[in-house]
């Protein structure tokens, strides 16, 4: 896997390759033989008529993302769009766009939530919703793009696994927080830490995709 960043940016570069390591090496090492299990009770918790009523009600979109509830038909549907509008790529290269696309899209959302300072602290639950959003769209959109079945206990085990164990990256962005809420540099060091949150955790997934026998 190339990195398309900066050669300056050593830290930056060091940083995904860290968690990267970190997330595939867990999965492949210690999770790969009971994904599809795991997968099968995320669906059921997801499906439960209770959570189903109440989520929209109390903020729980976030959960029901990290369960794998995603618009299946809308992330095949945005990849082949991608596809048409680059026939000749593969899908590595395909997968290099969208986690470029989707971490300058966290990068966005790191700005906007840090422009003003005073008010960061109390925007973190918006930051962290969103964040989770474009992290579980951009796994689906990368099993996408490498031709895998969306609508599979595997994949929503993947996900769970891919996501959570991303949160070592998240390390990263709490460590962070204080730092976001001073002027002039908080928007700055907030597109950073999201956007390496997406990028870490989307070389990792290809680097699943890439070297598993997944379906």
């Amino acid at each position: 896997m190339t990195y398309n960043t900066p050669k300056s940016s050593n830290y930056f570069e060091k940083t995904l390759k860290e968690i990267n390591d970190e997330i595939y090496n867990n999965i492949e090492n210690n999770l790969k033989p009971h994904l599809e299990d795991t997968g099968k009770f995320l669906e059921t918790i997801a499906k439960n008529p209770i959570l189903q009523t109440i989520y929209p009600w109390i903020g729980l979109q976030w959960l029901m993302y990290i369960l794998g509830e995603v618009d299946h038909q809308q992330i095949e549907e945005t990849v082949e769009k991608l596809r048409k509008q680059y026939p000749t790529e593969n899908p590595e290269q395909l997968a290099n766009r969208i986690i470029q696309q989707q971490g300058i899209e966290a990068a966005k959302i790191g700005i906007f939530t840090n422009l003003i300072p005073p008010f960061a602290l109390f925007l973190l639950g918006l930051e962290f919703s969103a964040i989770t959003k474009l992290q579980v769209e951009m796994i689906y959109q990368l099993a996408a793009a490498y031709n895998l079945t969306l609508e599979t206990p595997l994949r929503r085990g993947e996900n769970f696994a891919l996501y959570n164990l991303s949160l070592g990256g998240g390390m990263l962005k709490t460590s962070l927080t204080m730092v976001e809420i001073i002027p002039g540099i908080g928007p700055i060091v907030g597109a950073c830490s999201d956007a390496i949150l997406l990028y870490g955790l989307g070389y990792a997934t290809t680097w699943l995709y890439e070297n598993s026998q997944s379906t």
